[in-house]
């Protein structure tokens, strides 16, 4: 049986994420045709026993998994005075604690969100596109493992795109782009209130160093044709780059009761510490709201999934609509009576919480760069607006016409069985395989 080495950044369990659940049902898949191992950096010991979990639902999968240690361990440096040593670094921690509060903006999370007039520069990655050296330890690990005989090796997110750097030479290298950085980095790029010399400087740097880290792969796998096509003409090529959407299983909702949005209640799903979730709430909060309010338009805002805790306090004075539900068991359940918002303005790739949305029966409204590579139309199977005043004029219009919502609700639905089945997405990414190997599985 040919073998196959998944290599990704972190530890994808439990399923309460698109991106989790997508990698999840891949590797389920895949594992029955394919001989799986995967490698995971798990940041702290408790991340790392997450994989025991993993290691009980697969018992044919083989699992290394990278630590980086948190705590003093063996290869920790030596002291003079260990008690001392750890007093210092208590101090060092306040210390630098009670220096960023005298900031007024920080890169580190404490921005203030609705006041900061360039807040996205505040939290761009493109100061952090261009290559920052690993931990030594993991990429021993990672050489080390990697040559140890297998058919393909495919590395997944951009964090570890120069992975490519260090790979065998004699295997077959595949890496997944769940979102081009270059494209993330003009999105970001055109919401500065200006941009710099050094930002084109800095732009310019990490597109070379994208390039070129990606010529080290033989194989590119892109999530949509859209980010197919911009790869093609941003490496100058056609061949050896494919698209193979990520898969999440869905329930069958031929039971699911479709129920109205009657009560002004919208909803928005998104994990707060992937950027731009946190840019779309920002945005809602920021300029959609007041603008709602100018209309007299009263509603409830709940915002679905972890990561908001640091900013509750703002976005709660700012929006005092917002409720911030955090993760929830039976999300299907949860958006059923409501209108979903997918406001995104930057990144690509493909957003899997519209798929989640559509699983559930739920109209939704979005931006054009939210659904970047599903072929859903305006009017026919959703709302689209990509400014504050058309946007929150869709909000108001959808809410208050309950013929529309059932509409765009059964359209996208039949849209979604026709171009999206689950199975077939899965023989996509199995053929891509075949053609890879040149055999049959």
């Amino acid at each position: 049986m040919k073998k196959i080495l998944f290599i990704i950044p972190c530890v994808p369990y439990p399923l309460n994420s698109g991106g989790n659940q997508a990698f999840f049902q891949m590797v389920d898949y895949i594992r029955h045709k394919i001989s799986v191992s995967v490698l995971f950096y798990a940041w702290t010991v408790d991340e790392a026993k997450r994989v025991e979990k993993l290691e009980d639902l697969w018992g044919d999968v083989d699992f290394y998994t990278f630590v980086k240690e948190t705590k003093e361990g063996p290869d920790s440096p030596l002291v003079r005075n260990p008690f001392y040593y750890k007093w210092l670094k208590k101090l060092k921690t306040s210390i630098e604690r009670k220096m960023r509060r005298q900031l007024l903006s920080t890169s580190n999370g404490t921005v203030d969100l609705l006041k900061d007039k360039d807040f996205v520069r505040e939290k761009s990655v493109l100061p952090n596109s261009v290559y920052k050296e690993f931990d030594t330890r993991y990429i021993d690990y990672v050489t080390k493992v990697a040559h140890t005989g297998f058919d393909i090796i495919q590395v997944e997110f951009y964090e570890l795109i120069a992975l490519g750097y260090v790979l065998p030479q004699n295997v077959q290298t595949i890496f997944v782009h769940h979102e081009l950085r270059y494209i993330r980095n003009e999105n970001e790029m055109n919401l500065f209130q200006a941009i710099w010399p050094s930002d084109r400087m800095n732009f310019l740097i990490a597109k070379d160093f994208e390039w070129n880290a990606l010529q080290k792969y033989k194989h590119i796998i892109a999530l949509t044709e859209v980010d197919r096509l911009l790869l093609a003409n941003f490496l100058g090529r056609e061949d050896h780059i494919y698209a193979s959407p990520a898969v999440i299983k869905f329930e069958s909702n031929s039971e699911t009761e479709f129920i109205p949005c009657v009560h002004r209640r919208f909803t928005f799903v998104g994990y707060g510490e992937h950027f731009p979730n946190l840019d779309a709430v920002v945005w809602l909060c920021k300029e959609i709201v007041p603008y709602l309010r100018e209309c007299n338009f009263e509603f409830t805002l709940q915002v679905v999934g972890m990561g908001y805790e640091r900013y509750s306090a703002e976005l709660r004075t700012a929006c005092p609509e917002i409720e911030l539900v955090g993760f929830v068991e039976n999300l299907t359940s949860f958006l059923q009576g409501s209108i979903a918002l997918v406001p995104i303005r930057i990144g690509s790739g493909m957003r899997m919480k519209i798929l989640d949305i559509v699983s559930s029966n739920v109209p939704f409204i979005t931006t054009s760069k939210g659904l970047e590579g599903i072929h859903f139309s305006h009017g026919v199977d959703c709302l689209i607006a990509d400014n504050t005043i058309d946007f929150a004029d869709a909000m108001i219009k959808l809410s208050n016409d309950l013929e529309l919502q059932k509409m765009l609700v059964y359209q996208a639905n039949d849209k979604m069985k026709n171009m999206y089945n689950p199975q077939e997405m899965l023989d996509r990414r199995l053929s891509v395989y075949t053609s890879i190997l040149k055999d049959e599985f």
